[in-house]
């Protein structure tokens, strides 16, 4: 086994399924300045498929593939083909539709990105919303390819964006590093949760 897969699988036996170790994310943040190894690439592919873990702990896998261009080099196509038709997290599925846009050509990117606008009609959670509108999400696929079933994806983002609840909009961000970025002061977020559920506490 290659020393760093081993270093990292010993690492994840001290993660949850709901949070990664201090010492495991170090080792994750490691991958993204080298060559990646085949080895290496399906470690990431395994864990971004393990269901059982919450989205955002297999985002910070594909995160790595996304950011590390060595991996643009092997055929990730059909991975990201079955993930997407896998994630029930609309934010998750934006982001292994932009690690498929690699690979794909504009009319295969039609096809999913028709299926992601319906997708985008019954769902307004804004964590989703502040994800697919970040730089590093549709404005992203539209700078980097111009296609125009992004274009119209971004529009119908934004669309929908406004029919969430004013309160829960402009919390935080994600960098074109897809890191999170906080728009607003831990005390304003608490402030405005609660009066969201002061709101809604009749529903």
């Amino acid at each position: 086994m290659n020393n760093y897969v081993e270093k990292l699988e010993k690492a994840f036996e001290n993660c949850s399924d709901c949070m990664l170790s201090e010492e495991y994310r170090s080792l994750l943040n490691g991958l993204a300045d080298k060559q990646l190894t085949e080895e290496e690439i399906c470690f990431l592919c395994e864990k971004i498929s393990l269901n059982e873990f919450i989205w955002e702990i297999r985002f910070e896998h594909l995160r790595v593939l996304l950011l590390n261009k060595s991996s643009y080099s092997y055929d990730l196509q059909s991975f990201y083909s079955n993930e997407i038709k896998k994630s029930r997290k609309i934010a998750l599925k934006l982001f292994l539709i932009r690690g498929y846009s690699i690979y794909a050509e504009e009319e295969e990117l039609a096809i999913i990105m028709k299926r992601f606008c319906s997708s985008l009609e019954n769902n307004h959670d804004y964590i989703d919303y502040e994800c697919i509108l970040s730089v590093a999400g549709l404005p992203f696929l539209v700078k980097t390819y111009g296609y125009d079933c992004f274009v119209k994806a971004l529009e119908k983002a934004k669309e929908e964006y406004q029919k969430i609840d004013p309160i829960l909009r402009g919390f935080f961000t994600l960098n074109d590093k897809l890191e999170q970025v906080n728009l607003i002061p831990h005390e304003e977020t608490i402030k405005r949760t609660q009066q969201f559920l002061s709101k809604h506490s009749d529903i």
